[in-house]
């Protein structure tokens, strides 16, 4: 077993910023950790998948919660699902280009990716909690 700290920190300067202005009129920071700030993992597997316009199966729910973390590397939209139906309806996630997710997931779920059109690459990293 590992122990992965993950932490996510959003900060951006104020509307009025001389530069790099951010959305809000104040400048704000935002730090988010799990509980004591580490999360022990039984295992971990990374791959860049190549997802296609016929969806693909990204993440098997496992016999216990993990984290997920997605990241397109592609050009275009990469949409994720959590069913075989990837219809607009269905999708829960829009990732453009370069975007990523962080997904704390549960046992009994899977993710399905898909794109408009071609094949596109999307990392993932899966950390099974223990």
């Amino acid at each position: 077993m590992g122990v992965i700290k993950p932490i996510l920190t959003i900060t951006a300067n104020a509307s009025g910023a001389s530069s790099e202005p951010g959305p809000a009129s104040i400048a704000f920071s935002l730090e988010a950790r799990p509980d004591g700030g580490t999360v022990t993992v039984a295992s971990t597997t990374t791959e860049i998948r190549g997802v296609t316009d016929t969806h693909s199966k990204i993440y098997t729910g496992t016999t216990g919660p993990a984290y997920v973390y997605l990241k397109n590397t592609s050009d275009a939209a990469i949409f994720i699902g959590g069913n075989a139906d990837m219809s607009a309806g269905a999708r829960i996630l829009n990732l453009a280009a370069g975007d990523f997710a962080w997904l704390p997931m549960s046992d009994d779920q899977d993710l399905y990716a898909d794109v408009a059109s071609g094949t596109k690459t999307l990392e993932v990293w899966v950390f099974d909690k223990s």
